[in-house]
């Protein structure tokens, strides 16, 4: 029995609403926030000495999980503004929407690349396009919002540890200086965060404290972070990062917006004990974050 028209017609109607359901969200639905900041990047020597390694102008697009779980959904992701941003950055289309846009000796040298202005992030989802969402960098007065230098401070079992010789069967407690310019979010968006990162000799990341938003991540009022023994291996050099994170926020279309001045401290840590599991474990770890770029990067 063939088809009358009428039927026909409701089984078309049918296909489309089936496809409306498909893409019946918003942009918000596949990018959770974004984040557009300057990094100053400082280097703890095993003395206590700091030195300055660089500045890095970056940007990212952080997806849903529902985004990641299908394979990653924002696509064509550019970043426009002024100065070296004039014609358009691509972000990287691998498992994060990244980029960063080079690295500079100083604050001031970054800023004559990358003005403090407003940046537009424009990019591609299943559900619609994002256009010129606005990010805008600002100062207070002639003084810029980075924080300065963190001073890393390490201990366990109650006592001072030394970085170059870790007791890898006890947990390490990691005590930084405070946050003199962290505060309360007026926009009641999301409070400054301060992030602890660890990695192991291959430059692969295993401990985090927590990204913007997630449920215990730090805030601006946190003073230490415990990294668990079951992270430290016998033997093998590790990498430790902490992170302040001054930030301005706003909201477009329900996906936030994160504009950060930053600053990260970097400490290598040495276990005590034997290597038995990685002979193939540098002396000096290999680097999880291209902020410490005076490693070899790992972990690709």
């Amino acid at each position: 029995m063939k088809y009358g028209f009428p039927l026909l017609a409701l089984i078309a109607l049918s296909a489309c609403s089936n496809e409306q359901e498909v893409h019946s969200g918003k942009p918000a639905d596949h990018a959770d926030y974004v984040v557009i900041g300057k990094s100053v990047n400082t280097r703890q020597e095993w003395s206590g000495e700091q030195k300055m390694l660089n500045t890095v102008f970056f940007a990212e697009i952080f997806q849903t999980k529902d985004a990641i779980a299908a394979g990653g959904t924002v696509m064509n992701g550019v970043l426009t503004g002024p100065g070296k941003a004039n014609a358009g950055l691509p972000f990287d289309m691998g498992e994060a929407r990244y980029l960063t846009g080079g690295r500079t000796e100083t604050i001031e040298q970054l800023d004559t690349i990358f003005p403090d202005a407003t940046y537009y992030f424009s990019f591609d989802t299943p559900d619609g396009r994002i256009d010129n969402m606005p990010a805008t960098f600002t100062r207070d007065g002639d003084e810029s919002l980075n924080t300065g230098p963190i001073s890393l401070t390490l201990s366990q079992g109650g006592k001072i540890a030394d970085p170059a010789a870790i007791d890898p069967d006890q947990d390490l407690l990691v005590t930084w200086s405070p946050f003199i310019k962290g505060e309360t979010d007026d926009d009641k968006i999301i409070d400054d965060m301060i992030y602890a990162m660890f990695g192991n000799c291959m430059g692969q990341e295993t401990v985090h404290s927590g990204h913007a938003f997630d449920e215990g991540s730090l805030t601006y009022r946190a003073s230490n972070f415990t990294i668990s023994a079951s992270a430290l291996n016998p033997g093998q050099s590790h990498m430790l990062e902490v992170e302040h994170s001054n930030m301005e926020t706003d909201i477009y279309q329900d996906i936030e917006i994160i504009v950060t001045y930053a600053a990260s401290t970097f400490l290598d840590l040495q276990m005590t004990g034997e290597n038995t599991t990685n002979p193939e474990c540098p002396v000096i770890p290999m680097a999880f974050d291209g902020g410490a770029n005076d490693r070899i990067r790992g972990g690709q």
